[in-house]
């Protein structure tokens, strides 16, 4: 009764254009209590065996609050892997600045690939021409595109990687691992496997 009601709540909740998770709903996802959940399950972001640290995911309080996103903290240069197949439909490669000055934040270096059920993957503050793709490329699951970098309103290296709705809403997303599908938690390092 009780998933019931609260998968009720999600719906209502999430249809909200101005609403994102709560942190309740969100420990919810994580551990696994909203059953059943027939979200997307997505690759990680990076190349297979590699292993990266989850610096901050969903409503963390550094840079966060309020947006479903995760950074994972990785070297200039590392492989940045499509989570899922889609067509490109922005690129940014020009920029070399990056800090926690207000001037970076349209500095950021990314790529935008959508999905066919409408929603958005953004991956950020890649390399200075770190881009591997081009508008409109159909790219596959696990395809490489880019290299990460320190790009635009950023205070160290990593991959700024967020998904959107259609209607431009964050959507938390779950990942294969070595511990199966799960939603990843911040403070763990994750290792890509093979799908």
């Amino acid at each position: 009764m009780k998933a019931i009601l609260f998968f009720f709540a999600f719906c209502v909740f999430t249809s909200s254009a101005v609403a994102q998770l709560t942190d309740q709903e969100i420990y919810d996802l994580k551990s696994g209590r909203v059953k059943p959940d027939n979200s997307y399950i997505y690759s990680l972001p990076f190349a297979k065996g590699s292993k990266f640290l989850l610096i901050q995911a969903y409503n963390s309080k550094m840079s966060h609050t309020k947006e479903l996103s995760l950074d994972f903290k990785m070297n200039p240069g590392s492989k940045i892997c499509a989570a899922r197949d889609g067509v490109v439909i922005g690129t940014k490669e020009d920029s070399k600045v990056g800090g926690l000055k207000d001037e970076y934040l349209s500095q950021g270096n990314h790529i935008i690939i959508r999905h066919n059920d409408g929603s958005t993957a953004m991956y950020w503050h890649l390399q200075k021409d770190g881009v591997l793709v081009n508008d409109g490329d159909t790219v596959k699951q696990g395809q490489h595109i880019g290299y990460s970098g320190n790009t635009g309103y950023t205070a160290f290296p990593h991959l700024h990687f967020q998904v959107q709705d259609k209607k431009g809403n964050d959507i938390a997303t779950r990942f294969i691992t070595r511990k199966g599908v799960i939603y990843l938690r911040p403070s763990n390092y994750y290792k890509r496997v093979n799908e």
